[in-house]
């Protein structure tokens, strides 16, 4: 069975649920949803290689300016889009819409404003601010403002953010202008380089931990001179 029929039951499955007041579908009945956008991502969101790591906020930015600009596809301010479980979308994503993603989806995700992920992402994410809760990322993360992970989370990539608080896996360097909480059931094989840090215990750690004061790495010039 192909992707369309796998949709195509899909929705039959919701809707015979509504027909019998069953409660099954992951959509909150109470919030307006938008549909997501579906375009092309440009290469300047997608697999930063080491030496382009610090001017990451910076493709972002320039990202998230070109996606927030766009036209909201339907009215309201409060509102979202959920990809239901079950489903698999392959392909990129923008949306300028708050985003829960509970399927799996084949390809970079940008996203304006939050960005929630219960499903899988074979592909880069880049969002203002990032939860993974019980969710697969093989790719790059970036986030603007903050990145929580829960304990059964796993990113095969680097991470790139404000603040952070791990409680999953890492594979891969992470960068957090900020602060950085490593959970104790949290497991990291990269570097870290964070502006302050806390390390519970119990944490996995196996690279290099840098701490900055501002952008300034600590260095020789913390230190009396003789």
């Amino acid at each position: 069975m192909g992707i369309m029929d796998n949709f195509k039951q899909a929705v039959t499955e919701l809707a015979n649920q509504d027909e019998q007041g069953g409660t099954g579908s992951v959509l909150d009945q109470s919030q307006e949803f938008r549909p997501v956008v579906f375009e092309s991502v440009s290469g300047d969101t997608t697999g930063y290689p080491a030496e382009e790591r610090s001017d990451a906020s910076a493709r972002f930015s320039q990202a998230l300016d070109r996606v927030a600009g766009k036209t909201p596809t339907s009215g309201g301010e409060a509102g979202g889009t959920v990809i239901a479980a079950g489903t698999v979308i392959d392909g990129n994503i923008s949306s300028n819409d708050d985003l829960v993603i509970f399927g799996v989806v084949n390809g970079d995700v940008l996203n304006a404003n939050r960005l929630t992920i219960h499903g899988e992402v074979a592909g880069s994410i880049s969002a203002k601010d990032i939860s993974l809760v019980d969710s697969i990322i093989a790719g790059n993360v970036i986030a603007q403002n903050s990145t929580e992970m829960t304990k059964d989370s796993c990113i095969l990539g680097d991470l790139t953010t404000e603040n952070v608080v791990v409680s999953g896996k890492v594979k891969g360097n992470i960068e957090a202008r900020g602060n950085g909480i490593f959970k104790k059931e949290s497991v990291v094989l990269g570097n870290i380089s964070v502006g302050t840090i806390v390390i519970e215990g119990g944490a996995k750690m196996r690279g290099i931990i840098t701490t900055t004061v501002g952008d300034k790495e600590v260095d020789e010039d913390f230190f009396p001179q003789k």
